[in-house]
């Protein structure tokens, strides 16, 4: 009787020392990230370090077996009759990876937003502003559309994996010789081993704090996989938000040499402009595919009838999922990766509109 009641002590601290961290995140931010951030650049850096050479993620695998190892102890629980001591054990053990997850990396969740570190004017917009900037993503599409490979059908043709990973870690380079802040944590980005599974549940890509890695899904719709790279290796610099992980792949993909990352970004920055519009005024979305390059217009159909494979129940559920995780950090759920297009327009205003 007395591992349960350990279980439950050692629980509840660490459930005591999350919450003090939280509210010292949210209530004393110029104290807490006076240093937290960067501890949290460094602890990812250390961990990358440590797990980057290992050409899968590493955490894939230590799931899996975190998965065996539960099914195997309550196996043995029922076995023995010591249920109590097992429940309390994965409650112990989910409250340590979850004061682990939000002490390495999650608390940036509550950090003053990009536009504010860096001074980037982000205010209410008009839907004037909004179908202007959206009109210049899309000419930067539509040019950058005809510069990449493409097979006989008129799809886009990508390199292999490590190559594009590598794309996407120099192009970080080329933005942190702007500004600092954009220096990289870690040096690669992985595939995932169940792309396929992810793909079902409308995951593209993810971050593991716990392990410092950066995976895309192989099976992500081919044009937007160069974005997704820049978008999760964001999330290495301390950046949690969605949001600002989709402007910094903008940032990264348009800092790029890469001809494919360039038009990845453009096409990422108008997809997401052109869908705010939408929702404001149908006639004036419309009106921006009169000015699309072919090559944009196909790629944009290919992408829609690509995702349909991948609807279901399944990615619904992961998507309520990934609501109660946003709403965490106070993000309105799956809809504020909308906000990036607040980000979008005015990087478009601030280079002159």
């Amino acid at each position: 009787m007395f591992k349960p009641i350990r279980n439950l002590i050692g629980a509840a601290i660490l459930a005591v020392l999350t919450a003090a961290a939280v509210g010292l995140a949210r209530f004393l931010p110029g104290f807490w990230f006076s240093f937290y951030t960067d501890f949290s650049r460094d602890a990812m850096r250390y961990l990358g370090a440590a797990f980057g050479w290992v050409p899968f993620p590493v955490w894939e695998l230590l799931l899996a077996l975190l998965v065996l190892g539960l099914l195997g102890g309550l196996i043995y629980a029922v076995k023995k009759l010591r249920i109590l001591g097992y429940l309390t054990a994965v409650l112990e053990l989910g409250v340590l990876l979850a004061a682990l997850f939000m002490g390495l990396w999650g608390l940036n969740g509550f950090a003053p937003t990009i536009g504010e570190q860096t001074g980037l004017e982000v205010r209410p917009y008009s839907t004037d502003q909004l179908q202007a900037a959206a009109a210049w993503y899309a000419d930067q599409a539509s040019l950058w559309s005809a510069r990449v490979e493409r097979d006989q059908a008129g799809d886009v043709v990508l390199p292999d994996f490590e190559t594009m990973s590598d794309q996407a870690v120099a192009a970080y380079g080329r933005l942190a010789e702007y500004n600092e802040r954009y220096a990289l944590s870690i040096s690669r980005v992985k595939p995932l081993l169940v792309s396929e599974a992810f793909a079902y549940t409308g995951t593209t890509g993810i971050f593991v704090c716990l392990t410092g890695e950066a995976g895309v899904s192989t099976e992500t719709y081919p044009l937007a996989q160069p974005f997704t790279l820049c978008h999760e290796l964001g999330h290495s610099l301390a950046v949690v938000r969605e949001d600002e992980a989709n402007y910094l792949g903008f940032l990264a993909c348009w800092a790029s040499e890469s001809p494919l990352f360039r038009y990845s970004g453009c096409y990422n920055a108008f997809i997401y402009c052109y869908n705010a519009l939408y929702d404001e005024s149908a006639a004036k979305a419309r009106s921006l595919w009169d000015r699309c390059s072919e090559e944009l217009i196909h790629d944009a159909d290919v992408h829609v009838e690509y995702n349909k494979q991948y609807e279901g129940t399944v990615q619904q559920a992961a998507q309520a999922v990934n609501n109660a995780y946003l709403k965490t950090f106070d993000e309105a759920g799956v809809k504020s990766y909308g906000l990036v297009v607040d980000y979008l327009i005015a990087e478009y205003l601030k280079n002159g509109g």
